[in-house]
């Protein structure tokens, strides 16, 4: 199983996100035509914040790894706001385009750095390049200098989306030609926050 940990969007912070990625495609365009056809964009249905991917997981351990993340998370629900653009890597050529978070950050990190903790001891290595809170809209699979750079740079760094976050979700990702989708297994409420696990399909 292929999995992941994200904060999820709600429908208004996804729909403000497909308009600011409209509007940075438009400038993108009018900068160099036909630009945005060398970048993937991330479908409105699995824009997300990752949390931690775990990559691929034995079936088998899926009960105890549940186990081990099901409990709340000691932290006040967060306010998470989206806003300012940039790419990585952040020098040379662009190879992904993202947009900042600019509330809820530190609680992001904290929900990081907990959730850590917990898959480090189920027996799951963690990512050891320090967590940068992030959404990625887009890929971008022809090389294309550093236009992406220039865009993000000169993009307004206005805030975009906000929604109050009451969880975080742990994803299974199915790989296919058509892309990815995503399936809920396990809701991680915070303080406060009612969460359960998902019904299945």
């Amino acid at each position: 199983m292929r999995l992941f940990i994200a904060a999820d969007l709600d429908d208004g912070a996804r729909e403000a996100v497909v308009g600011a990625v409209a509007r940075i495609r438009d400038l993108s365009e009018r900068e160099r035509k036909g630009s945005t056809r060398g970048v993937g964009w991330v479908d409105a249905r699995n824009l997300h914040l990752t949390l931690h991917f775990l990559g691929e997981v034995d079936e088998a351990r899926l009960p105890s790894l549940q186990g081990a993340l099901a409990p709340a998370l000691d932290l006040d629900v967060p306010r998470v706001g989206l806003g300012g653009w940039g790419v990585f890597p952040p020098r040379g050529p662009a190879r992904v385009i993202w947009l900042g978070v600019v509330a809820g950050a530190e609680t992001l990190a904290s929900a990081h750095a907990v959730l850590g903790g917990r898959l480090r001891a189920a027996g799951l290595a963690t990512e050891s390049r320090p967590f940068s809170p992030h959404l990625t809209v887009g890929r971008v699979k022809v090389p294309s200098g550093l236009h992406w750079n220039r865009v993000t740079a000169a993009a307004p760094p206005s805030p975009v989306g906000e929604w109050t976050l009451p969880a975080c979700t742990l994803f299974q990702s199915h790989l296919s030609p058509s892309g990815p989708t995503y399936r809920a297994l396990l809701s991680i409420p915070f303080a406060g926050a009612a969460g359960r696990a998902p019904a299945g399909p």
